[in-house]
């Protein structure tokens, strides 16, 4: 950027003193020079209306640029020398891995021959040890070993990470187990055969069989058809009636003839209506829907709500 490139060419000259940059552009960057010296024409132009307006000395101007443009051929030139000294950089490369090895092969002799003579020094030195020794190393493995065997023995006691519905469950069953100790308990006290006991197990397999029982009864419910249905609606009707009328005993039980009609609910049944065409009715059922007739006649007077607009003329003069 501009402000990066002239703050950096800035630092050729410090405090009121003069200084000289070469910069060189390809033309990749041309259009970054030009916006250089556009900055360098203004910062001129002011600097010399300052100092007509103060009417002082003339002083030098600052930030003066000049450009060179180099001739093809001389670049050209300097390539190919730049070229013909590669032979000269790769020999010097060459020269400097050369002597960096021969530099590691002498280290490498140093440490052989050190090994050497004084090879009962360095067997006598003790082993180094870190940041623990083998002993505190071992304790630690038997601790974790400790904690880990501790942790497997605990595995389904807890209720710290129990959800609300487990921990009562885990609390019944435990309540559930107390109670039929002491039961078994008290009757081997008292002689008696002890009684099967109820576990886990039995509860869920109870549980499973109670549960298929009620999906058997509600498929054969959904496969039911319309008449079933009514006449098992009927049988039920039926059997409560006969237990109703079992229930009645005492004073009121039975009449002077000894078969209780004088008391029994008088029911009255009427021939059933035939249309105007002569066609019976079909017998009602629990599936008789009823669609929308259109020559229902309508209500005349429908009754007005409480909230319902009852006055324009009262509406307008509010």
């Amino acid at each position: 950027q501009v402000e990066t490139y002239v703050h950096r060419i800035g630092r050729t000259a410090r405090a009121g003193r003069g200084g000289r940059s070469c910069t060189l552009i390809g033309e990749g960057r041309r259009h970054l020079m030009k916006e250089v010296i556009k900055d360098a024409e203004e910062k001129n132009q002011r600097t010399a209306g300052a100092n007509d307006k103060h009417k002082g000395p003339s002083s030098k101007n600052t930030g003066v640029i000049r450009s060179r443009t180099i001739p093809p051929a001389v670049v050209a030139h300097f390539v190919a020398k730049v070229g013909s000294l590669e032979p000269h950089v790769s020999e010097v490369l060459a020269a400097e891995a050369v002597a960096r090895m021969d530099r590691i092969a002498e280290m490498e002799a140093m440490k052989a021959q050190n090994i050497i003579e004084h090879a009962d020094e360095i067997n006598a030195r003790p082993q180094r040890e870190w940041f623990a020794s083998n002993k505190q190393k071992q304790s630690v493995k038997e601790a974790a070993k400790e904690k880990q065997q501790m942790i497997a023995e605990k595995v389904g006691t807890g209720m710290h990470r129990m959800t609300r519905k487990k921990r009562r469950a885990r609390e019944a069953r435990e309540e559930l187990e107390r109670f039929q100790e002491e039961t078994r308990r008290e009757r081997e006290e008292s002689g008696l055969q002890p009684k099967k006991q109820v576990n886990e197990r039995t509860i869920k397999s109870s549980a499973r069989a109670k549960k298929k029982q009620i999906e058997q009864k509600e498929k054969e419910h959904m496969e039911q058809s319309v008449y079933d249905e009514d006449a098992t609606r009927e049988m039920k009707r039926q059997q409560k009636e006969k237990k109703q009328k079992k229930r009645k005993v005492g004073a009121f039980g039975s009449d002077a003839l000894g078969d209780s009609g004088l008391f029994d609910d008088e029911k009255i049944a009427f021939a059933s209506k035939k249309s105007k065409s002569g066609e019976e009715k079909p017998a009602k059922s629990n599936y008789d829907f009823k669609g929308y007739d259109p020559d229902k006649p309508k209500r005349k007077s429908k009754k007005k709500s409480v909230h319902s607009f009852k006055s324009k003329s009262k509406y307008k003069r509010r």
